[in-house]
């Protein structure tokens, strides 16, 4: 644009008077109708420097990216700015979401355009976009920078396969009951390559895990539960958190316990309970040796019978009246095998390390989709075995 034209031009002169005033973006306005479009731009990069919060400034700066039209110098530079301004807002806010590392990606456009390599790098680096990084890197010239991004580039190419096989263990291992083994692979891949959705899966399956030595069957369709256990004690009452829990009201909370040992292996006492307990209807005090078969009575309203079988020795509680009527526990020393056959159940159990583990001596069972033909399935909580077409609901 002459300078006879740009005189004569009414909005150039009033561009000039906005410009004096500090009014930049009436005078980029005016610049831009006067045909001014390299002033227009200057403008709407001095209203970015001036903006008082993140917005204001990038809407400036891509105010100043559009007057700049198709020239090449003016677009190389309103870009380096935009980019290096929404790379700040992105690193500020954080890169958690797609829609974070789009922002990010926009950010390296932009800078690459701008000419501004080694930024631009640094941003694709920030999404572990380390190949895209030393593309940026290559067009630079910087030759250093972009073989450290292609070697890390390779190292998470083998991160990523390795933890694809992690995961893939962590399917197969789940499938197959093998839950620790399982819960191991998902922590190696996730150490390999860190997944909010794989970390979801993690959590869900910790939540599961059963490890305290105790577990309850639950027959769908009619029949009681039987309660399993291999803990040291057995606590007997109305409490929620009893192995045995039982709803009668002479019965305490914390109402009696069973203790399992070595000799005698199985012995019963009173929690210091209101209403006391009585065995074979005698009062108890101290502990009391459970063997072969008996009534354990909690107070007047609540009487169990047990037996004490086979070798190792097994121990069976079933309840005799009241509410809980024909509900059974079974417990046994952690290793020992827990016969479930006497007890309605055509599968046995054994606890390792407090985590239960199911399994047939003949025949197979399904274990959610997956049938299991031999072996044993460490068991968790919400999981539904399937045996002989009845379905069992695993409760902790």
């Amino acid at each position: 644009m002459s300078f006879l034209r740009r005189w004569l031009s009414a909005d150039y002169r009033a561009a000039r008077t906005a410009e004096a005033a500090g009014n930049p973006e009436a005078a980029a306005q005016h610049y831009a109708l006067a045909g001014d479009f390299e002033a227009a731009v200057r403008m709407h990069l001095a209203r970015a420097a001036r903006a008082g919060d993140r917005a204001a400034e990038l809407q400036a700066l891509r105010d100043a990216l559009h007057w700049a039209g198709d020239d090449p110098a003016l677009k190389k530079l309103a870009s380096a700015a935009l980019g290096r301004a929404l790379l700040a807002k992105a690193l500020a806010e954080g890169i958690a979401t797609a829609r974070d590392h789009e922002k990010v990606r926009e950010a390296a456009a932009l800078l690459l355009a701008g000419g501004e390599h080694r930024d631009a790098g640094k941003a694709l680096e920030q999404l572990d976009d380390h190949q895209g990084a030393a593309n940026a890197y290559s067009a630079g010239g910087l030759v250093e920078q972009m073989e450290s991004a292609l070697v890390q580039d390779e190292q998470k190419n083998q991160s990523d396969h390795q933890a694809r096989e992690a995961f893939a263990d962590y399917e197969l291992h789940l499938g197959l009951g093998r839950r620790d083994d399982a819960r191991a692979a998902l922590e190696r891949c996730l150490e390999l390559t860190p997944s909010r959705d794989r970390r979801r899966l993690l959590d869900d399956l910790l939540a599961h895990l059963i490890t305290s030595g105790k577990v309850e069957l639950r027959p769908r369709g009619g029949g009681p539960g039987v309660v399993v256990s291999a803990g040291p004690t057995i606590g007997l009452g109305r409490d929620a958190l009893c192995d045995l829990a039982l709803r009668a009201g002479g019965v305490s909370r914390r109402h009696a316990d069973i203790d399992i040992g070595d000799a005698p292996r199985f012995s019963v006492r009173d929690g210091g309970s209101r209403n006391g307990t009585m065995l074979g209807g005698m009062p108890i005090a101290g502990k009391m040796p459970l063997a072969d078969r008996g009534v354990i009575e909690l107070g007047e309203d609540c009487r169990i019978e047990f037996a004490v079988t086979g070798e190792p020795p097994i121990l069976a509680l079933t309840v005799q009246n009241g509410l809980d009527r024909g509900r059974k526990l079974v417990a046994a020393r952690p290793g020992d095998r827990i016969d479930l056959a006497p007890h309605g159940l055509p599968c046995d159990l054994i606890f390792v390390d407090g985590r239960p583990w199911l399994g047939r001596a003949e025949g197979a069972f399904r274990l959610g989709d997956r049938v299991i033909g031999q072996g044993r399935a460490q068991l968790l909580a919400g999981d539904v075995v399937v045996i002989d077409g009845t379905e069992i609901d695993v409760v902790a």
